[in-house]
């Protein structure tokens, strides 16, 4: 049988920041523990596991960027200035790790091949303003990668890989599949002013989070 729900939410009124929200004008995510529960009725528990197909349709002025789990199968342009783009995961997960992101943000990115000779398009996220503080997180993501591979032999799999970090999120960060959503100081840094320690940390948080995937 099949079951279809239509939902209305108001993302800008969820002040706990807990299922879909809207803060500094960017729609996010935070769905563990049952935050999916908030958005759509749902067994939203972790033994339930499902394979998402999502479809993102909004204004291309307020938000640019759409983004949810897995690879994006689609993308086109609709009437009166919006737009959509459609993700596909193939691989089943509780509904904690969806995650899905909009806004006007800026981002830095770049590609890893992994051994099995699959290109891996990797971007990293965030406010305008930050984006030149994005480098030393990318180069984290490809080490981690590397990592998980020479230590274990597991590949990443899936053709896109995809880190967020917005100032307004209650968590530190998050493994969502295929869409890590990070707290802005777990991911931003610049060699040049940032201490040591807080170099290592923002290296260990980004390598646990991509080695939940």
């Amino acid at each position: 049988c099949e079951l279809r729900t239509a939902v209305v939410v108001d993302p800008a009124a969820n002040l706990q920041l807990q299922g879909l929200y809207q803060s500094s004008g960017v729609y996010c995510t935070q769905m563990e523990a049952e935050g999916y529960r908030r958005m759509t009725p749902h067994l939203d528990r972790p033994d339930v596991l499902s394979v998402y197909t999502v479809r993102v349709e909004a204004p291309r002025a307020s938000c640019p960027v759409l983004l949810s789990n897995g690879n994006c199968i689609d993308r086109g342009e609709l009437p009166a200035g919006r737009h959509f783009a459609t993700y596909h995961d193939p691989w089943p997960k509780p509904s904690y790790l969806f995650a899905l992101v909009a806004g006007n943000l800026g981002s830095i990115s770049s590609t890893y091949i992994t051994t099995a000779r699959r290109k891996v398009s990797i971007s990293i996220y965030t406010e305008l303003e930050f984006v030149q503080q994005l480098d030393f997180a990318m180069a984290c993501v490809k080490k981690a990668m590397a990592w998980d591979e020479t230590h274990f032999g597991r590949a990443y799999d899936l053709d896109v890989f995809n880190i967020v970090a917005v100032s307004d999120f209650n968590m530190g960060a998050m493994e969502n599949k295929s869409l890590n959503v990070f707290n802005s100081k777990c991911v931003l840094a610049l060699p040049t002013t940032a201490t040591d320690a807080a170099m290592r940390r923002i290296e260990g948080i980004i390598a646990h989070e991509y080695f939940h995937n």
